[in-house]
């Protein structure tokens, strides 16, 4: 996989688990401090992790993934399937540009055999 395709992965990652998170806190009714005081991680840390602008330590998501009920390896599982999805998009787009890039060629050679001046 590409460098590309892995921070894109790992961007949409973030997005969907800070969006899980987020939607559980909520729902159990839990704070940013309370949540902050069970699981050891800093209140800022919580907020850019909902919004999905920041990776955790692998450890610290274990935690907040076990205390809201997620399953320790939901982000991990996550990664790994939002890499694959972007190196397929990744891969997709890059046969279409080939084939532009192709057709771009073929048509050159005929516009210069019917454009051309006449030979003497």
């Amino acid at each position: 996989m590409s460098d590309d395709s892995d921070s894109l992965g790992l961007r949409a990652a973030l997005s969907i688990f800070g969006d899980m998170v987020q939607r559980r806190r909520q729902a159990s009714r839990w704070s940013f401090l309370e949540v902050s005081e069970k699981t050891g991680i800093e209140i800022a840390a919580l907020s850019d992790l909902e919004q999905g602008r920041e990776a955790l330590s692998e450890a610290a998501i274990e935690r907040i993934s076990e205390f809201l009920g997620l399953g320790p390896d939901v982000f991990s599982k996550l990664l790994r399937n939002e890499r694959i999805k972007a190196a397929n998009r990744a891969a997709a787009s890059n046969d279409g540009r080939r084939e532009i890039v192709v057709d771009i060629a073929r048509y050159r050679e005929s516009w210069q055999e019917t454009t051309s001046q006449p030979k003497d």
